[in-house]
């Protein structure tokens, strides 16, 4: 083999070497280029669910106790999520009758029925029965099962569900309240105590006084 021979040898092998070394520096890169796509893929999808959930409504049903009038139940409709709700329903199991006329039971008031949207923060309040013939009751249940569906701001349907228990709060429900009445009831009672007290000076002062007489009387 001449010499032009071997240097065509050698740059055969050397352009194989560079070819295999550039291929391998190629596949490196086409494979963390496929890495930092994944990765990205991955963030972006994480801060649209992030996204999703900051905007996410979250509708809670409750019957309590009303704030100023604790003798007092109301149905408390809350949601406390960032996002609308819309397209509410709400239904209790077991149901009772709300009202005598027209006949027409809690979980078909219009309100459970299909609400267009419940705003983020929003609450909406309304009567539900007076607690101490409520409670009193046997027939009426204390305890109800709620179930509730309300669509998102992505159209999804959210389905949840809680439990209300009425006897919980029994202690806070029959709870005596002062009214203008009992106020009045206790000025008179502090009114008679304060009169009884200044009779009770008035007459030891007098008392002193003869006794002082006496005594200077004697000393005469």
């Amino acid at each position: 083999m001449n010499f032009e021979g071997i240097l065509q040898a050698w740059s055969m092998a050397v352009l194989v070497v560079i070819v295999g070394v550039l291929t391998g520096m190629v596949w490196l890169l086409i494979r963390e280029i496929r890495k930092s796509v994944t990765a990205s893929c991955s963030l972006v999808e994480e801060i649209k669910q992030v996204r999703k959930s900051e905007s996410m409504p979250h509708v809670l049903v409750d019957i309590k106790p009303k704030e100023t009038q604790i003798q007092a139940l109301e149905v408390v409709i809350r949601n406390i999520g960032e996002g609308c709700a819309f397209n509410f329903n709400c239904k209790f199991t077991p149901d009772i009758l709300y009202r005598e006329k027209p006949k027409i039971t809690i979980s078909d008031l219009p309100i459970f029925k299909n609400l267009k949207v419940i705003p983020p923060k929003e609450e909406i309040r309304f009567f539900f029965a007076n607690a101490t013939e409520y409670m009193n009751d046997v027939t009426k249940p204390k305890e109800f099962d709620v179930f509730i569906s309300y669509e998102d701001g992505f159209g999804q349907v959210q389905n949840e569900s809680a439990h209300i228990d009425l006897t919980v709060r029994n202690i806070l429900l029959f709870t005596e309240e002062k009214g203008l009445n009992d106020v009045a009831k206790e000025v008179e009672r502090l009114t008679r105590e304060i009169c009884w007290m200044r009779r009770s000076i008035e007459h030891g002062m007098n008392g002193y006084g003869k006794t002082t007489g006496e005594v200077i009387s004697l000393q005469k």
